[in-house]
Parts: structure tokens; C-alpha cells; sequence
């Protein structure tokens, strides 16, 4: 048996700055962290002040860091991620990447491109055009759009709803009583 999780809404504070409110009965609403997987070369300070701009335009935001594309897929398989940024600067640049990516997608993650130009992406995966993409230096507005535009509902023709943790390693998730 799986257990699924409640469902959320996004809210926007008056601040700009998202948040993710977990519904569960009538009444107050508990507000829990964004998670938020970001991989990219860490031996480049590319991404440096994205980490810090995150923070900046997120509620209550846990960064998963991953310097590899092994790291990102394990992570990304034993955990429930809000967003996947993905720097094409990942070794091998910029195929690695892209085909992070790319599985990311195939496994119905929201994703976010971290690029200066998508003239990097490969011409056979077409479904990374699509994707919405945000500059190593993005502002904090520029975070929260493409965010929101990698997890709303009308984006479903590339995704639909990321896996429960353990759904991708065959195993069941349980959920401790409470």
C-alpha cells in the first residue's frame, strides 16, 4: 500500500516570495520548505549566486545540492523535489546537462533550465525548448516565474505530477502515522 501526500497549493506572500501550504484538515495550515535539487559543475562559481538568490526569492527553501549527474538521479529518486534547476554547465558541458535534463523530464520532475542561451540544448530533444529557463544570474522575480511555470498545471503536456519517493526504485513509500 502507498500512502500519498495531501494536496498542496502554492501561495504567493505579498512579498513576491512562493510558498508551499499542505492541506490536510479544516482549519490552520502548516507551511513547509520548498525543496529544491540543483545541479551543476561545482568546481564553476557559475551557479554561486543563483544558490543565494534562491534563498532570496523562496519561503522556508532547502537547497539540494548535486555536483553530478549520478548525485541528481539518486537524489531525485529517493526524494520529492518542488523544482529540479539543472545548469547545462554540468560535466560534460553542455551535453551533461542536458541529458539530466532530459531524464529528469522522462521521469516527470519540473525543471528548470539554468542557461545563458538555449542555443546549447541538442536539436534531438525537442521537449527541452519547452522547458522554462532562467540566466546563473537570474533576479529573484526571474526565479519565482520560471518556478512556478515548471510546476503549474498547465504545463502537463511535458509533465505530469513528479513520483512519490521510492515509486522510481519499485519500492513502496510509507508514511509515518502520526
Amino acid at each position: 500500500m502507498t500512502a500519498r501526500r495531501a494536496a498542496r497549493e502554492r501561495a504567493t506572500l505579498a512579498s513576491g516570495r512562493l510558498q508551499v501550504v499542505e492541506t490536510r484538515r479544516p482549519g490552520p495550515r502548516s507551511v513547509r520548505s520548498f525543496k529544491i535539487l540543483l545541479a551543476h559543475d561545482p568546481r564553476a562559481a557559475t551557479c554561486d549566486p543563483l544558490a543565494r538568490a534562491i534563498e532570496a526569492a523562496l519561503e522556508n527553501v532547502e537547497i539540494v545540492d548535486a555536483s553530478s549527474i549520478d548525485d541528481a538521479l539518486l537524489a531525485s529518486a529517493t526524494e520529492r523535489f518542488d523544482a529540479c534547476l539543472v545548469c547545462l554547465d554540468l560535466p560534460p558541458a553542455p551535453v551533461g546537462g542536458a541529458r539530466l535534463a532530459s531524464e529528469l523530464v522522462d521521469t516527470n520532475h519540473p525543471v528548470v533550465l539554468v542557461t545563458r542561451s538555449l542555443r546549447w540544448l541538442p536539436p534531438d530533444r525537442p521537449a527541452l525548448q519547452k522547458l522554462p529557463w532562467i540566466p546563473p544570474d537570474a533576479r529573484t522575480d526571474e526565479i519565482t516565474s520560471a518556478i512556478a511555470a515548471a510546476t503549474s498545471e498547465c504545463d502537463s503536456v511535458i509533465r505530469a505530477r513528479a513520483p512519490l519517493p521510492g515509486d522510481l526504485l519499485g519500492a513502496p513509500a510509507f508514511r509515518a502515522r502520526r
